[in-house]
């Protein structure tokens, strides 16, 4: 009998990866911090010295949003295909866990969350960085911890749906990740419009 899904199911899954990057996340953090830093300096103040301001905006912060943007979902997307594709085949971690009272539903939102809070975890520090450097204003940068979430499961999800293609295997719920995937895009696309018209009309 194959065991039923709960609604929390997924936390004891996020819980032990958690536990298991604890013991590594200062590495782990400094890691998802270098590379966005690298490009950051060198291309904020590098090009952006030869660039002019806009609307008195230098380049760098400018380049702080999508920094923060790219981050994520780098985070994300490496912890669903990379990480997560090791704990299912080359550590046999899933199996294990299949073994309990789990079901594979609970494995696969355990992996998504976790890569979503990877996401967090990553969008976060370059926030503090960028903060730290002068490139926001005030408390409402603090809404962009929702966002950061839920790109981070956008393309956790995307992970899901593109590794078991690349094995040859479609998966039965495609068409659910898609239209979600579409109706993010729509949602963040609408958001997205009306801010940056308001932000331009003002």
């Amino acid at each position: 009998m194959l065991p039923q899904p709960s609604l929390l199911g997924w936390l004891p899954v996020w819980q032990r990866n958690f536990l298991v990057w604890r013991k590594l996340a200062l590495p782990s953090i400094l890691g998802n911090l270098a590379d966005p830093l690298i490009y950051m300096l060198g291309l904020g103040y590098g090009l952006g010295a030869m660039l002019p301001t806009i609307e008195g905006q230098p380049y760098i912060a400018f380049l702080a949003g999508g920094t923060v943007c790219a981050s994520t979902m780098n985070a994300a997307t490496f912890e669903a295909l990379y990480s997560a594709f090791s704990r299912m085949h080359v550590q046999k971690t899933w199996e294990a866990i299949l073994n309990t009272p789990l079901g594979l539903g609970d494995v696969v939102a355990g992996e998504l969350f976790w890569a979503a809070t990877k996401s967090l975890l990553s969008g976060a520090a370059i926030l503090v960085v960028i903060t730290a450097m002068g490139l926001t204003n005030g408390p409402l940068m603090l809404w962009a911890l929702p966002a950061i979430v839920l790109t981070g499961l956008a393309f956790a999800a995307l992970g899901a749906l593109v590794r078991p293609l690349l094995a040859g295997q479609v998966p039965a719920d495609a068409l659910i990740h898609i239209m979600a995937l579409l109706a993010t895009a729509a949602v963040a696309f609408t958001v997205a419009l009306h801010l940056t018209r308001r932000r331009l009309l003002k």
